[in-house]
């Protein structure tokens, strides 16, 4: 690694501190991170000199400097906290138990210690987060290791990992992020390797309005923007009941159509309240699980927050079915988001929630998404399942973010799948060509 990191670099000399009173320690990827968050809007965080090696896990040219202070620097500018990076000749991140050593490290060094991380939570994942906590949920410690048996780089190398995409995942969780249910957040559980959908996944280095609501509602809003913000509370009047442990809900920009915030509620909760709600007016959906797939829900009603004002909401009824389904291009279909670009269209492919043998109805409630309707090819794929087939226009207006697909099943039952479109500066290649004018 550089010498001199561009973003708030200084030398420092590591000192291990002891947390007083009661901690406790958790794996971000295999556990619940929610309700904790740093005390103060300074974090401390220090880099491995593993980073700065030239190791088989990491493709040789690859900037992995730049890589590091990118991640930090957009989530750092999104909460509005600072992080202050040194480098340290440590290696191993802090074993699981009441306390850590107090240093905040990211690492890919290959030791047994830290290997230990994958073998207990599965040597699939490429990156791991160790948060340490008191009784107060303050973090008092979060360590990130990259993990050595997987391939990374930061050029879209076919097969690698992005660097910047896993580094901020793990950053996220860092910074008290627990994982995201809905598919086009940075946050989502499942990251792939460049190749899927025969594009890299540097989009997914985008910090997208959602992402951002969801760590100022944990370090607060940062913004002069005269229309920002009001607050609205949720209110589950009709209860899960027992039936379900956990269900989700989403807001998207009634204008728009993208996807603001989402959020998961356990089955015992009464009420949300989300405190940085730009001005505007919103359309609230919720699902009744969380699953791990890509899922859908149906639509609660429309709300308008107001500046400085809060907002109260009512979900009476939850929906009795869920919808999973998985998307794609290029004949491939996942549990991932579609990496889309203004201006263009692409061929989109959609395993049906149901066996149909008529062409199923999709549309986007946002008018920068257009589905042509009169063009669904219905197939079937190698498992047997139903398919449909169809263009998808995205405006030259369509600004950056998650947007939904809907559909309506033999019954007329609406299910929208939130962010299973993001839209992207980085370019996906498959798009549509006109050959008539070459």
């Amino acid at each position: 690694m550089k010498q001199s990191l561009k973003f708030m670099l200084f030398a420092a000399v590591l000192i291990s501190c002891t947390v007083s009173g009661f901690g406790a320690s958790l794996d971000a990827d295999s556990a619940s991170a929610r309700d904790l968050r740093w005390r103060g809007n300074t974090i401390r965080v220090a880099i491995s000199s593993s980073l700065s090696e030239q190791i088989p896990s990491i493709k040789r040219g690859s900037d992995v400097a730049l890589a590091v202070e990118r991640s930090l620097e957009r989530w750092a500018e999104a909460a509005g906290i600072r992080i202050q990076v040194f480098q340290t000749p440590l290696q191993n991140i802090s074993p699981s138990g009441p306390r850590g050593d107090g240093i905040s490290l990211i690492t890919i060094a290959s030791t047994a210690e830290n290997a230990l991380v994958f073998n207990k939570n599965g040597n699939s994942l490429p990156a791991a987060t160790r948060i340490f906590f008191d009784r107060s949920g303050n973090i008092t410690e979060a360590d990130i290791v990259l993990n050595a048996s997987h391939q990374f780089s930061t050029d879209g190398t076919f097969g690698t990992y992005d660097l910047e995409t896993v580094l901020m995942h793990e950053i996220g969780h860092l910074l008290g992020l627990d994982h995201s249910p809905t598919v086009g957040s940075l946050m989502w559980p499942q990251i792939s390797r460049n190749g899927l959908f025969s594009v890299n996944s540097f989009f997914r280095r985008e910090l997208l309005e959602h992402d951002i609501a969801s760590v100022r509602e944990i370090y607060g809003t940062i913004t002069d923007d005269e229309e920002c913000c009001g607050s609205v509370e949720i209110n589950f009047a009709g209860r899960m009941g027992k039936s379900h442990d956990s269900a989700f809900v989403w807001l998207e920009n009634a204008g728009s159509g993208k996807l603001f915030t989402t959020f998961s509620v356990n089955s015992d909760s009464e009420s949300v309240r989300l405190r940085s709600v730009p001005e505007g007016t919103y359309n609230i959906y919720f699902s009744n699980t969380v699953p791990e797939g890509i899922s859908g829900g149906t639509m609660a009603g429309t709300f308008e927050a107001a500046k400085g004002e809060t907002t109260t909401f009512a979900i009476v009824d939850w929906p009795s079915a869920n919808y999973l389904v998985h998307i794609g291009l290029n004949g491939e279909t996942t549990a991932l988001s579609v990496p889309l670009n203004s201006g263009k269209t692409f061929t989109v492919s959609l395993v049906l929630t149901e066996e149909s043998q008529r062409q199923p109805i999709l549309y986007s409630h946002s008018p920068y998404i257009v589905v042509d309707e009169d063009n669904i090819l219905l197939t079937k794929d190698p498992l047997g399942r139903s398919v449909a087939i169809f263009d998808v226009t995205v405006a030259e207006d369509a600004s950056a973010g998650t947007y939904s697909l809907c559909s309506l099943d033999r019954n007329g039952q609406e299910a929208c799948f939130p962010g299973v479109f993001t839209v992207s500066a980085h370019q996906n290649p498959w798009y549509k060509r006109d050959f008539s004018k070459y």
